[in-house]
């Protein structure tokens, strides 16, 4: 039978491993900073899945509020829930918090997984519709956001070539060219 000391330990384990999964996700995507372009798969899951699974994180945490004595009374403990604010505020977060959870721990590892394994050579013809100079905290970088010409759907990437020429190129098309993976595009190059 194991002892509360090692069944403390064992969560804080399994919780310290469920938030530095999410974390090191984000800090490759930061690192490698991938352009990629998403299609009607990555869209899906993004959309619905994303939706789904969060609703059934928010059914579950409700149940086991409702249900659960011991739950109730670690929240008490926690938080002060006799306010409202507190409690709008905790019921306002949650959600939010439990979205941007899963996106970090499903759609990263998407983009990562795109990443290393292409498929195809793919080339397409966007229009350039905003050119924007990237933050201080990236050197050399333009935000791009391409319009498909077929869907109208509007899609930003990150790009460090070619800067002073794609400022210039504003509401004309561009095509693009990189590989496709089941995910969607990762770009390689931008032709005008």
């Amino acid at each position: 039978m194991k002892t509360s000391k090692e069944r403390g330990l064992f969560i804080f384990i399994i919780a310290l491993l469920l938030f530095l999964l999410p974390a090191t996700f984000y800090g490759w995507h930061e690192s490698e900073d991938p352009a990629f372009i998403p299609n009607q798969h990555y869209n899906f899951i993004d959309s619905w899945v994303l939706t789904f699974l969060t609703l059934l994180a928010l059914f579950i945490l409700f149940k086991n509020y409702k249900h659960n004595h011991g739950v109730r009374e670690w929240l008490k403990e926690y938080f002060d829930l006799g306010n409202w604010l507190g409690n709008a505020f905790i019921l306002l977060i949650a959600p939010i918090f439990i979205y941007l959870y899963l996106s970090s721990l499903i759609l990263l590892p998407i983009k990562l997984w795109t990443h290393y394994h292409l498929g195809e050579q793919w080339s397409q013809e966007y229009v350039l519709v905003e050119v924007n100079e990237c933050t201080k905290d990236y050197y050399e970088c333009v935000n791009l956001t391409f319009s498909d010409l077929s869907t109208h759907n509007e899609y930003s990437i990150k790009w460090f070539l070619d800067n002073d020429e794609l400022l210039k190129l504003k509401n004309k098309k561009v095509n693009l060219i990189g590989e496709e993976g089941y995910f969607g595009y990762i770009v390689n190059a931008i032709q005008w």
